[in-house]
C-alpha cells in the first residue's frame, strides 16, 4: 500500500465515514448461483455522500495487459492526504469487451468494499472464488468444480471435457485434479 506522508487528517475522516456508514443494501441477484449482493452501483450511490461529508473521495483505475485486469484504488481526503490499494489483479472469464467490463466491475466493487472496510453481508457473489454450488449429484458437483477452476485459469471451457477424460484414464480421481487446478491457478495468481 502507499499513502502520502502524513495520514493523520484522512484517517480523522475514515473513522467518521465508518461511524456514519451502514450496512449496504442488497439489490442484484446472480440468478446463476442463486445469491443477492450489493451492486457496484448500491455501494456508490450509499457512500458517496458520506465520503464528500468528510471531505474524502475515492478513485479506482483499471489496467492489464490483455490477459489480466488489475484494479488500483486510491482514497483522496481534502488535505491532499491520500492512501493507495496495492493492485487488484483479476483473469477475465471471457477476453471480450463484456467480459473485460464485467471484471472491471467485479474488481470495483470488492475493493471499493474492502477498502473502506463495508459492511455488505455475506455477499459471495463471487460464489467462493468461482466455485459451482454443491449439487446432489456428487459426482456431477466434482466435474462442476473442476470445470470453473479450469475455466478461471484458461477463460473458456475449452479443452477441458478433453483434457478431463484424459485423466480419468490414466487413473486420476477428481480430489487429484483439483489439486493441481489449484495448484495452477496459485502459480498464475488468479
Amino acid at each position: 500500500m502507499n499513502k502520502s506522508d502524513s495520514i493523520v487528517e484522512l484517517s480523522k475522516a475514515l473513522v467518521k465515514f465508518n461511524g456514519e456508514v451502514s450496512k449496504i443494501a442488497k439489490d442484484s441477484a446472480n440468478p446463476h448461483f442463486r445469491n443477492k449482493y450489493a451492486s457496484l452501483d448500491q455501494i456508490v450511490d450509499e457512500i458517496r455522500p458520506l465520503l464528500h461529508k468528510n471531505g474524502l473521495s475515492i478513485l479506482q483505475f483499471p489496467g492489464g495487459d490483455g490477459e489480466k485486469l488489475t484494479m488500483t484504488t486510491v482514497l483522496m481526503h481534502e488535505s491532499g492526504e491520500w492512501i493507495q490499494s496495492e493492485a487488484l489483479t483479476l483473469i477475465p472469464a471471457k477476453k471480450d469487451p463484456q467480459g473485460i467490463g464485467s471484471a472491471t466491475t467485479y474488481g470495483r466493487r470488492y475493493q471499493l468494499s474492502a477498502f473502506l472496510s463495508l459492511n455488505t453481508g455475506e455477499d459471495d457473489d463471487g460464489n467462493d472464488a468461482s466455485t459451482p454450488p454443491a449439487q446432489p449429484n456428487v459426482n456431477n458437483s466434482k466435474e462442476a468444480v473442476l470445470k470453473a477452476k479450469w475455466q478461471q485459469g484458461k477463460g473458456s471451457l475449452e479443452g477441458f471435457d478433453e483434457w478431463y477424460q484424459q485423466q480419468k484414464q490414466a487413473g486420476y480421481t477428481d480430489a487429484q485434479m483439483d489439486t493441481y487446478l489449484t495448484k495452477l491457478l496459485k502459480q498464475k495468481g488468479a
